[in-house]
């Protein structure tokens, strides 16, 4: 991709998801780490989880809007407490993603997700990334990664990661409306399965740019919410 066919991709990915939602209604982040999505009223993510498993190792943020500290396969939320979900680089993290599509469609009407491709993710394995996803029509397959296949693969992907800039659409992007299509592929045995590790470590730039574009985003065309709007959304 050249400088501006990458600056199109952020934006289709990052910024544009947030302009297709009314100004009125409830969105929710869930991971939302050191990219919060601009749109998002509510945050959330677990802080216990550390830095570690992102690649800019920057740490949570958590003061754009209600930020809730949780499991994202168990949510504090109402049912369809929320018109809008937003889950980007999410479900490849998490042991049980069948779980938290469950959750992520029991408090949202409607949302995004966005997740790498398993072509890229076949390249060059990515250090805390538990499952290979792939798309088939309009249904997330998700395939489990054995320590022994991601140990091969990152060192076979040494050789060819040149080839990351010819892949057309290296992450699977998918607007969904009441209901998630997925398929879980998992028959290793847990001794095999590769595990991702937790805590902090110190990142390698001093500052998060992209929080300043979410804020300036959010000055420009957000529409801020009540906390006890927002408040009604948790379960009691």
């Amino acid at each position: 991709m050249n400088i501006f066919s990458e600056l199109r991709f952020f934006y289709t990915r990052k910024v544009e998801p947030g302009f297709k939602i009314g100004k009125n209604a409830l969105v929710v982040d869930i991971g939302s780490g050191e990219k919060p999505f601009w749109r998002a009223d509510v945050f959330v993510d677990k802080l216990s989880l550390g830095n570690i498993q992102r690649a800019s190792k920057f740490d949570t943020i958590h003061d754009l809007g209600m930020f809730v500290d949780s499991d994202v396969k168990k949510m504090p939320f109402k049912n369809g407490a929320f018109d809008f979900l937003f889950a980007s680089h999410l479900l490849e993290h998490v042991e049980d993603p069948g779980a938290v599509i469950k959750e992520i469609t029991r408090i949202a009407k409607a949302g995004y997700i966005e997740v790498p491709n398993g072509i890229i993710e076949s390249i060059k394995p990515f250090g805390s990334h538990l499952w290979f996803v792939f798309k088939n029509k309009k249904k997330l397959v998700f395939v489990r990664k054995s320590r022994l296949i991601h140990d091969v693969m990152l060192k076979n992907g040494e050789e060819y990661q040149y080839l990351f800039g010819n892949i057309k659409e290296p992450f699977i992007r998918l607007y969904w409306k009441k209901n998630i299509e997925y398929e879980i592929i998992d028959n290793l045995p847990l001794s095999e399965k590769f595990k991702s590790g937790e805590g902090n470590v110190k990142g390698l730039a001093s500052y998060n740019y992209y929080v300043l574009l979410a804020k300036i985003l959010r000055f420009f065309f957000y529409k801020n919410k009540s906390a006890e709007d927002l408040k009604k959304t948790l379960s009691k």
